[in-house]
C-alpha cells in the first residue's frame, strides 16, 4: 500500500510538472510568434519556444526524471525525416530537445485534442489524413525545402514500450519523393513515466534515453526495404544497454582501484560522447587496437555495453594502465600494456582506435604516428582518431586551453597542446586510407572532430607494422 501511494504521489507531481509547462509553453510562445510572425510564416519561433520550454526546460524541471541523450554531437543541420519509436505523449516534447527546428507528422484525431490540438496546429506541424495523403506530404516537402526536419512515428500509434511494432510506409514514402535522409531515433523509458492510457508512472524515478542513431541513407532502396532495414535498426538499439545501467557498470570495474580512479571513470562515461559513438559504429566481433588507451575505458566500456572484440591497450603512462589492469581482472579478451605507441610494433587490427592523444605532440610526430596507426589497420578495417577541432571560436579555445592546463597540472605527458585540426588530419590519413571523413565529437563548451577512414577489403596488408612507422600501403 504505501509503495502504490508512492507511485501516486510521483505521478500527481509529474502530472502537476508537465500541467504547469504545457501553459507556460502557450504564455511564452504565442506573444514571442505574434512578434515574429511578418518575418516568420514557418512559426521557427514558436518552435524554438516550445523547445526550450516543453522540451529541456519541462525534462529538467521535473524531480524525477533522469534524460540522457546520445548521438546528437554527430548530428548534420539536416533537414531529417526522423523516424522513432513511439510509446508515450512524453515522445513529442522529448524530440523537440534534438539539436535541429522539427515539426511533427499526427493523425487527425491529435488536432482535435483539447490543449494539444492548438498547440499542434498553432506550432503548424502537419496534419496527415488517410482521405487527403497529398496534402500532408505536399506540407512535409515545403518544410524539407525551408530546412526544417520532419518527425514521423511509422507504428502509426503508440505501443507499450515492450515490442517494436510493424511500421507503416509513409516515412520511407516520404524519403523517396524528397530525397531526404532518414535518421532513426529510439526512445526509451517514457512508457514508464507516462504510458499510455495511463496518468501515473510505473516506476518511482523514470529514466529516458533518447538515442540519435546514424542516419540511414536511401542508396536506391525500395520502400519495403528501407523500413524493414529501419525497423533492424530500431529494434536493435531498443534492445541494447542504457546509458545508466553501463555508467554504474563500468564505474564498478575500477573500485578496487581506488575512489578518484572510480569516480573518474563514471564521469567520463556518462559526460563524454565518445564512448557511445563509437559503440554504436564499431563491429561486434574482431580485433581492437586502442593506442593512448589510458585507464582502459574505451576496452571496458564496451565489454560492458556486450562487445565481443578482443582489446589490446597500450599507453606509456605506468599508472594508468595499471589501473585498466585492475579493471581487466581476469578477462581474457583485455590487454593492457605499458608501450609507446610511437615506435612499439603492432599487429594489424580489424580496428584501431587513438582518442585524445595527437594534440600532445609536435606536429612531425604526429605525422610519424598517424602513419603507424593507419598501417595497423587490417584490410577492411576501420581507424578513428579524436582530437580537438580548429575554427569553432570559443569552444576551440576552451578545448585547447583545458588541455594545456592538464599538461601543466601533470595530468598528461607532453611538451605542450599542438591542435591542427581535422582537416589536416584528414589530409595525412588519406595518404594511406580511404574513405575519409570527419564528424563532431564534443559535447558543452568543447570542441572535437572525430576522424573515420577504412582501408579497402581488397587492398594486401603487411602482416605487422614497422617501427619506423612505414604505411601498409607504401
Amino acid at each position: 500500500m504505501l509503495a502504490r501511494a508512492i507511485l501516486r504521489c510521483i505521478g500527481l507531481v509529474n502530472l502537476v510538472v508537465f500541467g504547469v509547462f504545457t501553459l507556460l509553453t502557450f504564455l511564452v510562445a504565442m506573444p514571442l510568434q505574434a512578434l515574429a510572425s511578418p518575418w516568420d510564416p514557418d512559426r521557427r519561433v514558436s518552435a524554438r519556444a516550445a523547445s526550450a520550454v516543453w522540451g529541456v526546460g519541462m525534462f529538467r524541471a521535473q524531480p524525477f526524471w533522469r534524460l540522457t541523450i546520445t548521438g546528437a554531437e554527430t548530428m548534420g543541420p539536416g533537414p531529417w525525416i526522423v523516424i522513432a519509436n513511439h510509446q508515450s505523449m512524453l515522445d513529442i516534447p522529448l524530440l523537440l530537445q534534438l539539436p535541429v527546428p522539427v515539426r511533427v507528422v499526427a493523425r487527425p484525431g491529435v488536432f482535435r485534442m483539447p490543449v494539444f490540438g492548438q498547440m499542434a496546429r498553432f506550432g503548424k506541424h502537419v496534419r496527415l489524413d488517410a482521405d487527403n495523403v497529398e496534402e500532408g506530404l505536399a506540407q512535409c516537402r515545403h518544410l524539407l525545402t525551408q530546412g526544417i526536419s520532419i518527425v514521423l512515428f511509422p507504428e502509426g500509434q503508440r505501443g507499450d514500450g515492450t515490442v517494436l511494432g510493424s511500421f507503416h510506409r509513409g516515412a520511407f514514402e516520404l524519403a523517396l519523393r524528397t530525397g531526404a535522409p532518414l535518421l532513426p531515433v529510439a526512445i526509451s523509458g517514457t512508457a514508464l513515466a507516462l504510458p499510455k492510457g495511463s496518468a501515473w508512472a510505473r516506476v518511482p524515478i523514470a529514466r529516458f534515453h533518447l538515442q540519435i542513431l546514424p542516419p540511414l541513407p536511401l542508396d536506391g532502396r525500395s520502400r519495403r526495404r528501407l523500413a524493414a532495414d529501419a525497423h533492424t535498426i530500431l529494434a536493435t538499439a531498443l534492445a541494447g544497454p542504457r546509458p545508466w545501467s553501463l555508467t554504474h557498470a563500468v564505474a564498478e570495474r575500477y573500485r578496487p582501484a581506488g575512489r578518484f580512479r572510480m569516480g573518474f571513470a563514471a564521469g567520463k562515461v556518462r559526460f563524454d560522447p565518445i564512448f557511445w559513438h563509437l559503440w554504436e559504429r564499431l563491429p561486434r566481433t574482431g580485433r581492437l587496437l586502442d593506442v593512448g588507451a589510458g585507464e582502459g575505458l574505451l576496452g571496458i566500456f564496451l565489454r560492458e555495453a556486450g562487445s565481443q572484440l578482443v582489446v589490446r591497450g597500450v599507453d606509456i603512462d605506468e599508472a594508468r594502465i595499471a589501473a585498466a589492469k585492475v579493471a581487466a581482472g581476469s578477462d581474457p579478451a583485455l590487454t593492457f600494456e605499458v608501450l609507446d605507441g610511437e615506435d612499439a610494433p603492432f599487429s594489424q587490427a580489424d580496428v584501431v582506435t587513438c582518442i585524445d592523444v595527437l594534440h600532445y605532440l609536435t606536429p612531425d610526430r604526429q605525422d610519424r604516428l598517424l602513419a603507424r596507426l593507419c598501417a595497423a589497420v587490417a584490410p577492411g578495417g576501420t581507424l578513428y582518431v579524436r582530437d580537438p577541432e580548429v575554427g569553432q571560436g570559443l569552444a576551440s579555445w576552451w578545448t585547447a586551453t583545458s588541455e594545456r592546463i592538464f599538461v601543466a597540472l601533470g595530468r598528461h605527458r607532453g611538451g605542450g597542446v599542438h591542435v591542427r585540426g581535422g582537416a589536416v588530419l584528414a589530409e595525412v590519413v588519406g595518404r594511406h586510407l580511404s574513405d575519409v571523413r570527419l564528424v563532431r565529437a564534443g559535447t558543452g563548451p568543447f570542441a572535437n572532430v572525430l576522424l573515420e577512414a577504412r582501408r579497402p577489403v581488397a587492398e594486401v596488408a603487411h602482416a605487422a607494422v614497422l617501427a619506423d612507422g612505414a604505411p601498409a600501403n607504401g
